[in-house]
């Protein structure tokens, strides 16, 4: 199929990739956005097409039946796992060679294979000690 490059989808594109080690819900990305505003409709189409696409990663929200999106980096998210922040939201990318071991040391441990698209929750350096203030 084909793709075609309009000038929202570039906007979209320029706002994930500058954002690019926080994952956003939609509602987010709109209200973000600066510039030219772009529909919801058209964000929820985009955001199907770039994931389709494997340019944009898309979890669920918590334990919620909510979505967030991000931009992968030219580095691809492939073969290692994610942390996000429960505060501020930003994603950090394990080190596939970590990854490696703690995948293994499960697997051996309990015979469970974990997904390498898995996101750890917890708390980032920067929050962890703002809340210990």
């Amino acid at each position: 199929m084909k793709t075609y490059h309009t000038h929202q989808r570039q906007s979209l594109l320029c706002f994930l990739k500058e954002n690019a080690e926080k994952a956003f819900t939609i509602e987010e990305i709109i209200e973000n956005m600066s510039g030219d505003p772009i529909s919801q409709s058209t964000v929820y189409r985009l955001m199907t097409k770039l994931v389709e696409e494997n340019l944009v990663h898309r979890t669920v929200k918590g334990n919620s039946r909510s979505f967030v999106y991000q931009f992968i980096s030219e580095e691809k998210c492939e073969n290692h796992l994610h942390m996000k922040c429960t505060d501020c939201g930003k994603v950090y990318h394990l080190d596939s060679s970590v990854t490696s071991i703690i995948q293994n040391n499960i697997r051996s441990n309990t015979s469970f294979e974990i997904d390498s698209h898995t996101v750890l929750l917890g708390k980032c350096g920067s929050c962890g000690i703002e809340e210990n203030k």
